[in-house]
């Protein structure tokens, strides 16, 4: 585990889009691809802007495949849609073929069905280019209460799943959701969480004191890294 610290969120999205890169190019070397899954939440957004800017033209993108670690079960135009977001700041604005983008195809009606399909697909893909189930960077965010993806504290996720539904009570806003269960997040190999707020690092702290939050679940094949912004 490493911790980076930052005075603001400017400078932490600028070290998270080089350390994006470097990972981009270890796996690009290693293995010809690199499999990423992006969060939601305002803390990525300027990650996101620099990646579609400054690296739009370093990285091949033909050779990337994105997932969404969690999506709200809403219309992918509703402004609650993580993917809408992701979306307009870079899938939009960078040359990545539609076939390397995976996430919850939420027109899908039911949920249940939404997020089955979400599952196989993942399976499919990692089967297609004959791997396990693991990505190579996953990226993940943490909220007030603790929580990560969409695993709240108020909401069991299954042991056997790659993904699943959750119904949280407390969330804001309070929507339906599908979201990588512990399973898909600890077997990634490398996972950076971005943090900002005096508030999170507070819960931060009290994680690496031994209290029991939904991120305190979150563990890396690899290499776990912490982006920490004080504002």
């Amino acid at each position: 585990m490493r911790i980076f610290k930052y005075d603001n969120i400017n400078e932490m999205s600028y070290n998270a889009a080089k350390t994006f890169y470097n990972f981009y190019n270890y796996y690009i070397k290693k293995n010809g691809l690199f499999t990423v899954a992006l969060s939601g939440g305002n803390t990525p957004k300027l990650l996101y802007q620099f990646l579609s800017s400054q690296y739009r033209d370093l990285i091949n993108w033909h050779n990337v495949y994105i997932f969404l670690g969690d999506e709200r079960y809403v219309n992918i135009k509703d402004n609650n849609s993580n993917f809408k977001m992701i979306n307009e700041l870079l899938l939009s604005k960078i040359n990545i073929p539609e076939k390397n983008i995976f996430r919850p195809k939420t027109e899908i009606y039911s949920i249940e069905k939404c997020a089955a399909q979400y599952e196989k697909d993942i399976i499919n893909f990692f089967r297609f280019i004959k791997k396990e189930v693991s990505l190579d960077l996953l990226l993940l965010g943490m909220g007030n209460d603790g929580h990560t993806a969409s695993i709240f504290p108020d909401t069991p996720v299954s042991n056997n799943n790659y993904v699943d539904i959750t119904y949280p009570k407390h969330a804001t806003p309070k929507i339906p959701r599908i979201t990588f269960t512990y399973k898909t997040i600890n077997n990634s190999k490398n996972i950076m969480f971005l943090l900002s707020g005096e508030k999170k690092i507070k819960i931060l702290k009290e994680i690496f004191e031994g209290k029991f939050y939904p991120t305190s679940m979150v563990k890396a094949k690899e290499n776990l890294l912490y982006f920490i912004s004080k504002i």
